[in-house]
């Protein structure tokens, strides 16, 4: 018995799901239009109040009440800008794009219905872009007169510290880890005198007895850093240690400004190493220690709010539509594993390619050595 090819049974399976899915949306396009023309003909009648924002997801609480606190995660490596369009190119394995969540919070601040932001962490770290964009975005919302309070579950390291360093309290859940202040700028590596590869230059070993001979052109002096054929100049690492200690010393500067932290420990005894929630605490990276619920009861406390009459709720900004919903699903379920694969690849090259707040450990361990 002939078995099909694996790519001729995915091909066939997303024929037959885009058959179903396009069937699917005709039938929710022509229900939309009854809805819409309903919600017309009651508007038309003169409902009084302010409509309700559909694109809110209640979370917990009492969905009635007017003591709305908008949760923000930080989940997963934070990257800056987020690529694809959400639906067709929806993402599987979980990152934190720092400009989304930059914008989600300016909307938040200016959201007069939002009374606080909780901001859910738990991050290795990642882009210095994206994580100083979710820091603007917190110092928006604050500026706006509304408390951000983070709650770091399990762990905030490096880049989770920078983003969450201006927040008004940060609260870790037992048994968490934070710190990391430190900057990486790649892993640079070269074969020493090498005479022949086992599966291609990364598919398998490289012997390194002498003999093989590589040239890499171009213009530019040190424009083939990274050539793995020949080891870094003294000069290129001097000027790449430059670089990274400039961000440093921004990073340093950052934590100290924002926490209570000593900055002659931090530089010359703390460095970037990460500590246990109540270590963490006495080196002023956090001012306590609260379970998620507790967490939630002092932000409702700090807005006024009375017993249980408050709400967490999702960003109203950026759930799809039925129809956008519809095709992510479609899409992403036809190969999950190559598109989570696609997507890490991706986060991967961007968080090797430049400065990052996130360490060696962190980094080798979401993208491999």
């Amino acid at each position: 018995m002939t078995e099909r090819p694996p790519l001729l049974t995915d091909l066939v399976r997303m024929v037959i799901k885009m058959i179903v899915g396009g069937i699917l949306v005709i039938a929710l396009v022509s229900c939309g239009v009854g809805v819409i023309g309903a919600a017309g003909a009651g508007a038309a009648g003169g409902s009084a109040g302010k409509a309700k924002d559909p694109t809110s997801d209640h979370l917990y609480g009492e969905e009635d009440s007017e003591n709305a606190i908008m949760r923000v995660n930080i989940i997963g490596p934070i990257l800056s800008h987020k690529t694809g369009d959400g639906g067709f190119f929806a993402a599987v394995s979980e990152v934190t794009y720092g400009y989304s969540v930059k914008e989600q919070l300016l909307k938040a601040a200016k959201d007069d219905d939002i009374k606080a932001v909780m901001i859910f962490v738990r991050t290795p770290g990642g882009s210095i872009v994206g994580s100083q964009a979710i820091h603007d975005g917190v110092l928006a919302v604050k500026e706006a007169g509304k408390p951000v309070v983070a709650y770091v579950d399990s762990f905030s390291a490096s880049g989770g510290v920078w983003s969450t360093a201006g927040a008004d309290k940060i609260f870790s859940d037992f048994g968490s880890m934070i710190g990391s202040v430190g900057v990486n700028f790649g892993n640079w590596m070269y074969f020493d005198d090498p005479v022949a590869l086992d599966g291609g230059l990364f598919g398998g070993g490289v012997e390194t007895r002498g003999g093989v001979k590589a040239q890499f052109l171009g213009a530019g002096l040190g424009k083939d850093l990274g050539n793995p054929w020949r080891p870094m100049t003294e000069r290129e690492r001097s000027l790449i240690t430059a670089s990274a200690q400039f961000y440093y010393d921004q990073f340093v500067d950052h934590v100290v400004t924002n926490r209570p932290v000593d900055r002659d420990l931090l530089v010359n005894e703390y460095g970037a190493m990460i500590f246990a929630d109540a270590l963490a605490k006495d080196r002023g990276y956090i001012d306590d220690m609260k379970t998620y619920q507790e967490t939630l009861d002092f932000i409702a406390g700090d807005i006024g709010a009375e017993g249980d009459d408050w709400k967490l709720i999702s960003p109203p900004y950026v759930k799809k539509t039925p129809i956008e919903e519809l095709f992510g699903a479609t899409l992403t379920s036809l190969s999950p594993r190559n598109r989570a694969a696609e997507q890490q690849a991706a986060a991967c090259a961007e968080l090797k390619s430049r400065p990052v707040a996130m360490s060696v450990q962190a980094l080798t361990a979401y993208c491999g050595s």
